[in-house]
């Protein structure tokens, strides 16, 4: 069984006496790697050294959510709206996601993995969308799983027209977003123009989304598609 690397997120601890941050992953992303034939991986924040060496024994790497990338990142001052930021988070994810298009290690961005993935390749972000002038779609859900949001309107074809169809729905938990996807062909929309999908070119599998398809088992496909993506890398 391929295994598949995960960014981890992390959570302060509420003990006064013992501060500190603990890193891991929703059981979310296990159980959709899990159910779809592969084995997950937990990579914390660390040294280009340390994860270069993680990633040679990897087959695949998925990009979680979390919160907001630092825009100095792509050339920025912060905007009030502008969420906490974790440098260690943000350098340890730049380095994975330049990696794997460098190296053709498969890769599936979900929500700041798709942002963490266009900032790294030379693209720019919203800081916050409604100042940006996006306010007509619900873009930060208050309803959990297995409500959804809003719809998605495919722009390219591939893997996920063959796995959702032209139009669908999808949950929704962001404020940042992509504004310049840099090298990422865009995949597709939300009806206000917010890209919503998208997918490194010439690449065996670098796929990103801007929803939580780990929430959602009947999206468990991109799962299942990354896995496989990181079988045909393993047997190569």
């Amino acid at each position: 069984m391929p295994l598949i690397g995960l960014a981890s997120q992390y959570r302060w601890n509420a003990s006064k006496r013992m501060p500190a941050r603990f890193w891991g992953v929703l059981d979310t992303y296990l159980r959709a790697i899990a159910a779809s034939g592969g084995v997950p991986v937990v990579l914390p924040p660390q040294d280009p050294d340390r994860l270069e060496r993680a990633l040679k024994r990897l087959d695949a790497v998925v990009l979680t959510g979390g919160g907001d990338l630092d825009p100095a990142l792509f050339g920025e001052e912060p905007v009030p709206e502008l969420g906490e930021v974790s440098p260690e988070r943000d350098q340890s994810e730049l380095f994975l996601a330049r990696h794997a298009a460098a190296t053709g290690l498969p890769l599936l961005g979900v929500c700041r993995g798709m942002q963490v993935a266009a900032v790294a390749l030379g693209g720019r972000l919203h800081q916050d969308l409604a100042r940006a002038g996006y306010r007509e779609i619900e873009h930060y859900q208050d309803s959990g799983p297995p409500a959804l949001a809003h719809s998605v309107r495919l722009t390219g074809n591939g893997l996920l027209k063959e796995l959702f169809g032209e139009r669908f729905r999808v949950n929704s938990y962001h404020h940042q977003a992509v504004r310049d996807p840099g090298p990422l062909a865009p995949l597709a929309e939300a009806p206000d123009g917010v890209l919503e999908a998208a997918h490194l070119p010439d690449h065996p599998f670098y796929l990103t989304v801007q929803w939580h398809p780990e929430m959602l088992p009947e999206h468990w496909g991109l799962f299942a598609a990354l896995v496989e993506a990181a079988s045909r890398r393993s047997r190569a």
